[in-house]
């Protein structure tokens, strides 16, 4: 299911219990993911069943070059492709990994999508970030239009599931994203509401008592023994 799909269904059932009652914070957060990264939910067909698999056909055949062409060119075939990335499905991240955008808005556009799937599989966006998808763009909390809330929410999501991931091979990229996430969090609540930061910052800890400095002990005088009685 599409993240187009997938929030449509959250908004309109009622969430019971069981499994679903557990994930109600990620299925509302995945809702407003959805809301700000995927503006196409409203007005285009969501990405079809199966399309990953036509896509990698399509990068095998044509080439990857072709297919970055045709995200720029095509929009609801780009739009269908970042759609297919922000779930965080395996095939669509195989296709992230293939395929180089060729254009800044698509490089902005696939930031943006995995940054959506990043706390829906952790370890599979990790391994994927590096030069063609930097770090500090992917874990800067690219979103557009976001509230304080929502960027305290995220952060904290992102960074509980990426705590989870324990590849060694994957340790270094987790913990550049952990800063770059803690980084994005205090800019942007600084640019968007800087009383959030005030009102939720954490008390200090009472300062220790100073410890007096030990009296230093006199030294007793022995008495005189010398002088004869």
């Amino acid at each position: 299911m599409t993240p187009c799909a997938f929030a449509k269904r959250a908004a309109s059932e009622e969430v019971g219990g069981g499994c679903i009652a557990k994930l109600r914070p990620v299925v509302a957060l995945l809702v407003v993911l959805v809301s700000l990264s995927i503006d196409a939910c409203k007005d285009s067909a969501w990405t079809p069943m199966g399309s990953a698999e036509v896509v990698l056909s399509q990068i095998k055949l044509g080439g990857s070059a072709s297919v970055a062409k045709r995200v720029d060119a095509d929009e609801s075939f780009g739009r269908s492709v970042m759609n297919g990335i922000a779930t965080g499905d395996s095939l669509w991240l195989e296709v992230a990994a293939k395929f180089s955008p060729a254009s800044a808005t698509a490089e902005a556009s696939v930031s943006i999508a995995l940054a959506t799937a990043l706390p829906l599989s952790p370890a599979r966006v990790l391994a994927l970030l590096g030069d063609k998808y930097p770090i500090e763009e992917v874990c800067g909390i690219p979103f557009h239009h976001i509230d304080s809330a929502f960027v305290a929410t995220y952060h904290d999501t992102a960074v509980a599931e990426l705590a989870l991931v324990r590849d060694t091979l994957l340790t270094r990229n987790r913990d550049a994203c952990r800063a770059a996430l803690d980084t994005a969090r205090n800019d942007k609540l600084a640019r968007i509401n800087p009383a959030y930061i005030v009102k939720n910052k954490p008390a200090a800890p009472p300062p220790r008592p100073k410890k007096r400095p030990a009296k230093k002990a006199q030294p007793v005088t022995p008495p005189d023994t010398s002088s004869s009685a």
